[in-house]
């Protein structure tokens, strides 16, 4: 048995396997509260576990102790070259959670990829055809560019707002300006690597990628936990 985990800003993900590399389980919590983590590593008794993080060390400790007795977290850290992968970004700044969706991306199928993280960043990487990873951005997610609004301003605070092409209220005009600000990064870049070669696949991940996709005038593909593909990739034979 196998334990997959994703430690990212404000929640851990996980997975478990079976020999066979079927899914046994998976979940989430946020980092206040790891008891269902725990109790799944009670349950399944994973034998390895594999993870990426961009949380603090205090949380990996925290990680630690839930796993069973004898059991060490394997953290991966981006690398030049993995399956099938080409990495053009500095490997040492790049988040492990982004490699790890890169390679998850790789590995549904063939083409030029977007890879687009809404959660608390929102990330937008590009993949070529021939699995070189171009690069990519990272911005506030949405709750970060709400929240910088209200603490950066006199007036507006954090109204509720609601989307709207043509707002008529302050606080639909936040709402819908700041989730314009996340859709704008992932077009940009879907232009950029159309003037490459052939449109590339889209793919949404991460907390608001349902909220994203809603309102993101491209096909697109939205994929829970795609960092955790990328693991289940590098632990196959």
């Amino acid at each position: 048995m196998k334990l997959l985990l994703d430690a990212g800003n404000t929640r851990v993900k996980w997975r478990l396997l079976d020999a066979a590399g079927q899914r046994c389980a998976e979940g989430a919590a946020a980092h206040e509260d790891l008891s269902a983590l725990a109790a799944d590593c009670a349950r399944w008794a994973p034998e390895q576990a594999l993870g990426c993080t961009v949380a603090s060390e205090a949380l990996g400790s925290r990680i630690a102790a839930c796993l069973p007795p004898g059991v060490a977290m394997a953290w991966q850290w981006p690398q030049a070259q993995c399956a099938g992968v080409t990495c053009q970004y500095d490997t040492q700044r790049l988040g492990a959670d982004r490699w790890m969706a890169l390679l998850g991306a790789w590995g549904r199928a063939p083409g030029a990829k977007v890879v687009a993280a809404a959660g608390t960043a929102l990330t937008v990487d590009a993949l070529s055809a021939d699995g070189v990873f171009l690069g990519g951005t990272i911005a506030p997610g949405l709750q970060l560019m709400r929240d910088s609004l209200a603490q950066g301003t006199a007036r507006l605070g954090r109204p509720d707002g609601e989307y709207q092409d043509f707002p008529h209220t302050t606080a639909d005009a936040i709402y819908s300006g700041c989730l314009n600000a996340m859709l704008a990064p992932i077009m940009l870049c879907v232009q950029r690597m159309q003037a490459l070669g052939p449109a590339p696949t889209v793919y949404l991940t991460g907390g608001d990628a349902n909220l994203v996709a809603r309102h993101l005038p491209l096909d697109c593909q939205i994929v829970d936990n795609l960092a955790l593909d990328g693991l289940a990739r590098i632990t196959r034979p």
